[in-house]
């Protein structure tokens, strides 16, 4: 994995859809949250979600990962109908994502908490190969371990390895969770609000860590409050007002858009 550079490499042109929703819609009751959203996100692109509170960008988010099911229409991951799949098998086809508020586990070291990111591929051999520490299961703790210390070093946290998560400061914390995030090395991965609450310069490390991954050709979809951070940092952006696609363009295209300014940007 490189170090991340103030010079990213450009997003994959070309490249197959590998997330597509058609005519997503979400209802609550009586109140329709999101309405006919279509949205199409390549393999090495910086997608950006934005609009006014209550627009529907964390419903539409929910949805994607599986969380909340859709009231109507399609969710395909690569080639895959994932509409009806469960947040943990989206998971496991290498879909992630991170949360509003920082969720780690806080009585877990720095390094356990992105060791738990990697516990879903089994332990090797089972109960009998921990028992007897056979050679399956001592190499992929190595292989575990090895790839733990290479996200760690490049977020920047190996010197806190040993740390409990719950001691750092917010910034460190949302930089953990992409580290946990990314350790298994997903396709797509989705993140809510990720600079809340951080300083501008965390923000840019967080922005330069996120056009790094664009790089290696993993796709990215962020919901962010953060106008600045989003136009130098996504490929495209889709808008969202009231539950419905307002606009869709580069950020070029979205910042001279009159109907976005009347909406959102101002």
């Amino acid at each position: 994995m490189p170090t991340p550079t103030s010079t990213a490499a450009p997003p994959v042109t070309g490249a197959a859809p590998l997330l597509r929703l058609s005519s997503v819609s979400k209802r609550f009751g009586g109140v329709r949250a999101l309405t006919d959203v279509d949205l199409t996100v390549a393999a090495g692109t910086v997608q950006g979600l934005i609009g006014p509170n209550g627009a529907g960008k964390t419903t539409l988010f929910d949805i994607i990962s599986g969380i909340t099911p859709a009231s109507e229409g399609t969710v395909h991951f690569a080639d895959d109908d994932v509409t009806a799949v469960s947040a943990t098998r989206r998971a496991r086809l290498g879909m992630r994502r991170t949360f509003q508020r920082a969720q780690v586990f806080s009585w877990l070291s720095v390094e356990d908490n992105v060791l738990a990111g990697l516990e879903w591929h089994g332990g090797g051999g089972g109960v009998l190969a921990d028992l007897l520490s056979l050679p399956s299961r001592r190499t992929l703790e190595r292989q575990r371990r090895e790839r733990a210390a290479e996200v760690l070093e490049w977020c920047g946290l190996t010197e806190l390895r040993k740390v409990s998560a719950g001691a750092l400061p917010l910034g460190q914390q949302r930089l953990l969770e992409l580290a946990r995030a990314i350790a298994d090395r997903p396709r797509l991965l989705l993140l809510d609000e990720p600079t809340s609450g951080l300083a501008h310069a965390e923000s840019d490390r967080f922005g330069e860590l996120v056009l790094s991954l664009r790089g290696e050709g993993c796709a990215v979809v962020l919901v962010e409050h953060d106008a600045a951070f989003v136009m130098r940092t996504c490929d495209r952006i889709t808008v969202l007002d009231l539950g419905s696609v307002l606009a869709e363009g580069t950020p070029a295209e979205i910042q001279a858009n009159q109907a976005v300014r009347d909406a959102y940007l101002g």
